[in-house]
């Protein structure tokens, strides 16, 4: 996000530079299609990363700049803050879901350190900014309910949309997954873990087998990482009688997914909670409906029309698919124009500026 939001701030005549460490391209500036990338060297103490010489590079900026941190548990972010405070600047944050209670609850270990250093260290840092970006409403009020004082809004992912596959590269990854030709199918591309509810979709298969008894899934992911669940979900399949109408392609890069998008009738995503699914929006831009569970926070696309969601369960999601399955010409141009009404990164980023603008003003 952070590269294409600048890039689209730059188009629009922002003065935008990104900043980061890297230690072997420290003291350098890249340029990529117009956009400075400056590289800084990382200081390191404790195994926690921050730059003295960004720091400088924050003191020599002119009064009055904004600074927008993406990275969330980063140390950077608390030096971004302290230089906002010491230098006069506006600082901004985007936490990208990753406040969420889902993360914070229970007794792990990496719970309990995120509890911690929110406690100690990010409540405060947040609070004294210009402003906090939220990805959606729900984003918003997880983040007002940890008692964040800064001003928050919501501002969305953008997605650059996705070519369009013909209908010949749609059968040609039909016949390499063996597919049957007429058969419906439901597409998932995502990680391959258990917070994705993929028992749910796959019990989907086994919800319509009398109305859709060739209806397929196919699940698009690295499997890899979460052996154990993956080798799970396939044994549910089995149990269930629909392991032979389930397709497993492993990752898909993004000169294959257009065909995957043309392969399948419906997209659908089960998560219980998601900061903002990319390919969910890639779904739609790709002209294909799509169902979500609410955990996929999705509410304001199922308002507008542009997607159909429901509870979680395999139960609502058949019946769900089965509506998109016989109404999908509706959803797919609801859904065109509201992908490019939203989530176009010319949109977005003018919605930035203006959030800057605004605090400026209120100081």
């Amino acid at each position: 996000m952070v590269f294409e939001l600048a890039s689209a701030q730059r188009r629009l005549g922002a003065d935008v530079e990104i900043w980061t460490v890297n230690a072997t391209r420290a003291g350098s500036t890249e340029h990529f299609e117009g956009l400075p990338i400056r590289y800084f060297y990382p200081d390191r103490a404790f195994g926690l990363a921050k730059s003295k010489r960004m720091e400088q590079a924050f003191a020599d900026l002119p009064r009055d700049s904004v600074l927008h941190s993406h990275c969330t548990y980063h140390p950077l972010n608390l030096q971004v803050g302290r230089a906002a405070r010491r230098h006069g600047h506006r600082a901004f944050y985007h936490p990208h879901g990753a406040l969420s209670p889902l993360w914070l609850k229970g007794w792990n270990f990496q719970a309990f350190k995120k509890r911690a250093y929110i406690a100690l260290f990010k409540k405060r840092n947040l609070s004294h900014a210009s402003g906090v970006f939220a990805l959606t409403e729900a984003e918003r009020e997880d983040l007002f309910s940890l008692g964040i004082g800064a001003p928050l809004s919501v501002l969305s992912n953008g997605i650059v949309p996705v070519a369009q596959a013909s209908p010949d590269a749609g059968q040609e990854f039909r016949r390499r997954f063996g597919i049957p030709p007429n058969a419906p199918a439901i597409l998932f591309i995502g990680r391959i873990v258990p917070l994705k509810k993929l028992e749910d979709i796959i019990g989907v298969l086994a919800e319509l087998r009398d109305t859709h008894p060739d209806l397929h899934l196919i699940i698009a992911g690295e499997v890899r990482p979460r052996a154990a669940y993956a080798s799970w979900l396939k044994e549910r399949a089995l149990a269930m009688g629909v392991a032979e109408r389930v397709r497993w392609t492993g990752f898909l890069d993004e000169k294959e997914k257009p065909a995957a998008y043309a392969a399948a009738q419906a997209f659908v995503h089960a998560s219980d909670s998601e900061g903002m699914s990319i390919s969910i929006l890639e779904a739609m831009s790709a002209a294909l409906p799509v169902v979500v569970t609410r955990g996929c926070h999705m509410s304001a696309a199922a308002e507008a029309g542009a997607l159909l969601e429901c509870a979680q369960g395999a139960g609502p999601l058949a019946q769900a698919i089965a509506r998109c399955l016989a109404a999908a010409p509706g959803i797919v141009d609801r859904a065109l124009e509201y992908v490019k009404r939203c989530h176009s990164w010319d949109s977005l980023a003018r919605q930035a500026i203006a959030r800057y603008e605004e605090a400026k003003r209120i100081v």
